[in-house]
């Protein structure tokens, strides 16, 4: 369980640097997709032990290094 996202670089085989999570977004089971700029964040499960399931969103515009909420899924 982490409140940060690491980042890995795929061109150069490095990781480096981090951004805080926001506390509201699940700390597991993320469903997670990229367009290149945005990382969208989709539902999750709160906690280490498989806790039950959030319907919160998250995107992350990379270039701001900003996080906003999107809508939340109707049903977990």
């Amino acid at each position: 369980v982490h409140s940060h996202v690491d980042i890995y670089n795929f061109s150069d085989d490095t990781w480096g640097g981090r951004f805080d999570a926001p506390k509201e977004m699940a700390h597991s089971h993320l469903g997670v997709a990229s367009d290149g700029r945005y990382i969208y964040i989709v539902s999750g499960q709160y906690g280490p032990q498989c806790r039950g399931p959030t319907s919160k969103c998250f995107v992350m515009d990379t270039e701001t290094k900003s996080w906003g909420e999107l809508p939340p899924l109707p049903v977990p």
